[in-house]
């Protein structure tokens, strides 16, 4: 699938765009033949050795890592999706990096903007954010190259269409949304005045809101200035007002009750527990009554731990270091300890969006504002 164009994404000669297709080919390899083949070498293969050694089957995800380092297929496959990793960023990077003048200048805010931007550079980057390249991506969300820099909203807008091989749909918004349409759903009666999307990113997952609630004010913060600067020259770029600022979401400068839907997307799996809960937390505050908060996540360890092992892919080889902990978070409580009231959890599921039927449903958590609440 062609991602669609629109003034700040990056063009590509024709050199790059046959290394991108390569990339994207690789990953997709990956993802679609050499990932689902280590389940098979376990089952046919690993698991019956130890079973035969230990009269039992693997106990724990430890267990099942030691038994598959044995194979030179998981080694090998695993080198691979590292390498695609790389090479994603590494192929993506060089054009952006070419252009990356022009891009920077398009995306300035110009008078009669549809939206906004905000950004504040003397924002403190959080440790979590700062001391890991998340995803491999080098420098990851937030590193600053100039004064009006958009390299890192560049390179996660275009690398994140590779690394999906296009399944994420053509404006990268495919779970954006999935996300909008359960929130629809679910709450049919909602007629929210304002929306915020908790690290938005380059704004595919913000988009979909403004879409779905076309009478909503819509907002996206990130603490990524480049994030929020990209994001504000591509919604602009395609005629849908947003307000986009730089900021950390678990501790926004909105009032309180400001808002009546508040979520994210593709976030908590970056975040380590503290910060969930401070996500959860600021989403109360800044919840009217009545509003609700959605976040895509929540889906607890598997009893099978080979099945652990393969979820924790990207923590143990393309830098998720907090995805484990991710998965073992209490999320009801952690709901409950933000101040929202057990009666008025929610939990539900939509279809995977790529990869049907080798991806599991996208799982979504939340809590509805108690309606005595004071905004």
């Amino acid at each position: 699938m062609i991602q669609e164009r629109h003034a700040l994404l990056p063009s590509e000669t024709h050199d790059e765009a046959a290394r991108y297709a390569f990339v994207s080919s690789l990953r997709k390899m990956f993802t679609v033949e050499l990932f689902p083949g280590m389940r098979t070498v376990y089952q046919e293969r690993q698991r019956p050795v130890f079973e035969t050694r230990h009269g039992r089957a693997p106990g724990t995800v430890r267990e099942a890592k030691a038994l598959m380092e044995e194979s030179f297929y998981y080694r090998g496959a695993n080198v691979i999706g590292r390498a695609a990793q790389e090479l994603l960023w590494d192929t993506v990077g060089e054009s952006v990096e070419r252009q990356l003048d022009t891009i920077d200048e398009a995306a300035k805010p110009r008078p009669g903007d549809l939206g906004t931007l905000r950004t504040n550079p003397d924002l403190p980057i959080p440790r979590y954010v700062d001391a890991v390249d998340i995803h491999v991506m080098p420098g990851n969300f937030h590193t600053e190259l100039s004064a009006d820099d958009t390299f890192a909203g560049a390179l996660y807008d275009r690398g994140v269409h590779v690394f999906s091989f296009g399944g994420l749909g053509p404006r990268n918004d495919g779970l954006g949304v999935a996300h909008a349409a359960f929130v629809k759903e679910r709450f049919p009666d909602l007629k929210p005045k304002r929306i915020l999307d908790m690290g938005c990113g380059p704004g595919f997952t913000t988009l979909p809101w403004k879409e779905a609630y076309p009478d909503a004010e819509v907002y996206g913060v990130d603490v990524g200035g480049p994030q929020v600067r990209y994001a504000h020259g591509r919604a602009e770029s395609m005629g849908v007002p947003i307000h986009f600022s730089q900021q950390d979401a678990t501790a926004t400068d909105f009032p309180d009750g400001y808002f009546d839907i508040v979520v994210s997307m593709l976030v908590t799996h970056e975040c380590p527990q503290p910060v969930i809960r401070g996500l959860f937390k600021e989403a109360n505050r800044l919840l009217a009554p009545g509003g609700v908060t959605i976040h895509d996540g929540g889906a607890s360890y598997a009893s099978d731990p080979f099945e652990n092992l393969l979820t924790s892919w990207f923590g143990n080889n393309a830098n998720e270091p907090f995805s484990a902990g991710f998965k073992s978070l209490d999320y009801d409580q952690a709901f409950l300890d933000a101040g929202f009231t057990k009666d008025n959890l929610v939990r539900g599921t939509r279809d995977p969006v790529y990869l049907k039927g080798q991806l599991p449903p996208i799982s979504f958590i939340g809590a509805i504002k108690d309606q005595a609440s004071k905004g």
